[in-house]
């Protein structure tokens, strides 16, 4: 039985608004529940509202998976579109230009807050609801899935108690979920933790969080510096996106303090090089960071009917190192236990970077990044794809997904 969900809008707006419109209100409004509703019962991150000459095309993002799951005839896409106008507080009047907003949930007892933007297009207004499951942040590291080299390495430097510490990857794999399993390794009731991100995901008891609003004046450089000012000895900033955010952020690490921020990047080599694209000085970047976190989500295989095959010489030569003999890799089948899929949830792939001398040596000399990225190798850097083959040799996912998410 889904719990029925409730709905406070930041904006009061009467319920009858779309009467206006020849289509029932009253299946308009069902319509979007519904989806509303299923989205939510599974777990999904993101809806997307796909607009074409026909319809809507709808569709969810479980994991790290968009799935189809129906569509909404041409006649009610308007209607649709003023339904998440009215809840997320935006002017139904208005389908020409981009528009976002925010509403909350409660379904049963999890407080969810969604996140709506709307595009205008050719064929209607494309929507995406980004939803937020406020929870409280009870994951630990030894739980993400780390190998244990790189779960001690990273504890180890977490234990330093200072520093720039960078969770990075792209766009839905799990960043934030590490960041807070981060602050719960430091985190004691004799320290100040504060956080400022766009979205509160999960909470902590007894640290600060805040978030940016809209229309303030304020940019959220000047909110990163407002609050180091504050002297928390636990900082985390959300997502560093420009030159101004970058600069606060590491002048913020200078002082004897961890400073955890997000990052959009393809590997952790890549992120230095991003910081410096975006106008870090090498040698401040050299000076304040302390570890680097890169990583992906990919879908885990189905326990109990996932298949093994022996890794033949020609993928060994494709990957480009050696495996382990009679090595065997493992494929998706599908069972009633995972609903013929093959999978069930999500594994997660790291690699950490942790900047020895050397490396420091070579950052602030401006060396190419090729070159920054096999001195790390050298020094024992285990990527991406080999954390991703190990755990394929575990029968933890397949081969074509690892590579696909590199």
């Amino acid at each position: 039985m889904v719990d029925k969900i409730t709905f406070e809008s930041p904006k009061k707006q009467v319920e009858d608004t779309l009467k206006r419109s020849a289509i029932d209100e009253k299946s308009v409004i069902q319509e979007v529940d519904k989806i509303l509703n299923d989205a939510l019962e599974n777990g999904a991150t993101e809806i997307h509202f796909e607009p074409d000459p026909e319809k809507y095309l709808i569709r969810v993002r479980i994991g790290n998976l968009l799935n189809e799951v129906g569509t909404v005839p041409e006649k009610l896409k308007g209607n649709i579109a003023n339904r998440l106008k009215v809840l997320g507080g935006m002017d139904i009047t208005k389908s020409k230009i981009p528009q976002s907003g925010y509403f909350k949930v409660t379904k049963g007892e999890k407080k969810v807050e969604l996140y709506v933007y709307l595009l205008p297009t050719i064929y209607g207004e494309s929507i995406t609801v980004k939803i937020s499951y406020k929870v409280s942040a009870t994951m630990h590291l030894n739980q993400l899935g780390m190998n244990p080299n790189i779960l001690n390495e990273y504890i180890r430097a977490l234990a330093k108690g200072a520093g720039l510490y960078l969770i990075t990857g792209p766009p839905g794999s799990g960043k934030r979920t590490t960041v807070y399993a981060s602050i719960l390794e430091v985190y004691k009731s004799n320290t100040l933790a504060m956080g400022f991100d766009p979205i509160v995901k999960y909470e902590i008891p007894g640290m600060i969080q805040g978030k940016p609003e809209e229309k303030s004046e304020f940019t959220f450089a000047e909110a990163i510096s407002s609050l180091m000012k504050q002297e928390p000895d636990i900082a985390y900033i959300g997502d560093i996106t420009n030159e101004g955010e970058a600069r606060a952020t590491i002048q913020g690490a200078f002082a004897k303090r961890i400073v955890l921020a997000r990052m959009t990047a393809n590997d952790t080599i890549n992120a230095i090089q991003n910081l410096v694209d975006m106008g870090v000085q090498p040698f401040l970047l050299a000076a304040s960071l302390t570890a680097i976190i890169n990583q992906r989500l990919i879908r885990k295989l189905c326990p109990v009917c996932k298949e093994g095959y022996k890794v033949s010489d020609a993928i060994q030569r494709e990957l480009g190192f050696k495996l382990p003999e009679n090595a065997m890799f493992y494929k998706a089948k599908g069972c009633q236990q995972c609903g013929n899929t093959g999978f069930s949830g999500v594994a997660a792939l790291f690699e950490l970077y942790r900047p020895s001398e050397e490396l420091n040596k070579m950052i602030v000399a401006k060396e190419s990044i090729q070159n920054i990225r096999n001195e790390a190798y050298k020094e024992g850097l285990v990527s991406l794809k080999k954390d991703g083959v190990a755990k394929t040799l575990m029968g933890l996912v397949t081969l074509e997904d690892v590579l696909n998410a590199l």
